[in-house]
């Protein structure tokens, strides 16, 4: 067990980005890692999960890194889930994203499987505070988060949501039921972004998610818009949440 670093960093606006890669159970995990370019000392670390058809390197997820970087000193890592990015190459929601999916509950097995390795893997680097790593994944984020969370308990605070149990995304696999079984283990502090008109999740569907969720330390911010309109001060809402129960 151990990491293998891409490159040796580079440095942009006082956040230093550098590239890895894991030697999965299945095959290579790739990702990325965003620091403060003058880190000295265990950092707390936040973990971010991609959404559908996306990768470590799209431009929701380099901000938000960013964001944990330079709004709360925090690093962040992300990698490619299952089939995409550089581990097959999925791209948008293809049928060959749509396959991934065909059975939720091998798709969020082998997710939790590669995050386990990599916290394992960036923990023994001495270089983050095993005391202090958080979760952020906004739609397949939280797909693939809820059920990591409920088997990892080295999480200590969480960002979900854009996600629930019903809808077209989940009425293509078997992944509505599982979250329904999942959520009740998820018991750490959580804050749950919502969009009102979400055409890919349906209202009723996020809110039982939310309900589900086992922690009594919950947070739904609800905004109005589609799936994918998210205001930007959701999104440093959310960081704000986890950041702030890391540094408790």
């Amino acid at each position: 067990m151990s990491i293998e670093w891409r490159d040796h960093g580079t440095s942009n606006e006082g956040v230093t980005t550098r590239g890895f890669e894991i030697a999965g159970r299945r095959d290579t995990i790739y990702g990325n890692l965003w620091t403060p370019s003058n880190a000295s000392g265990p950092l707390p670390l936040v973990l971010i999960g991609h959404g559908g058809g996306g990768s470590k390197a799209v431009e929701t997820v380099v901000a938000n890194a960013r964001g944990f970087v330079t709004e709360h000193g925090l690093a962040a890592a992300a990698i490619d889930a299952p089939g995409h990015g550089e581990r097959g190459g999925v791209q948008g929601r293809t049928p060959e994203y749509y396959a991934l999916w065909a059975d939720g509950t091998i798709m969020t097995d082998n997710a939790t499987a590669d995050w386990q390795l990599t916290l394992t893997t960036l923990l023994a680097t001495g270089l983050f505070d095993a005391d202090r790593v958080g979760w952020s994944g906004m739609s397949m984020g939280s797909l693939i988060g809820v059920p990591y969370l409920a088997a990892e308990p080295r999480i200590k605070a969480a960002a979900l949501g854009l996600c629930g149990v019903a809808g077209s995304t989940p009425g293509r696999s078997n992944i509505g039921g599982f979250l329904v079984e999942r959520a009740p283990l998820v018991n750490i502090p959580v804050i749950f972004m919502m969009q009102w008109n979400d055409e890919r999740f349906t209202r009723d569907g996020c809110l039982s998610l939310f309900d589900l969720l086992g922690t009594r330390d919950k947070r739904l911010v609800v905004h109005l818009g589609a799936h994918a309109a998210m205001p930007e001060e959701g999104r440093i809402q959310a960081r704000a949440f986890v950041a702030e129960r890391l540094k408790e």
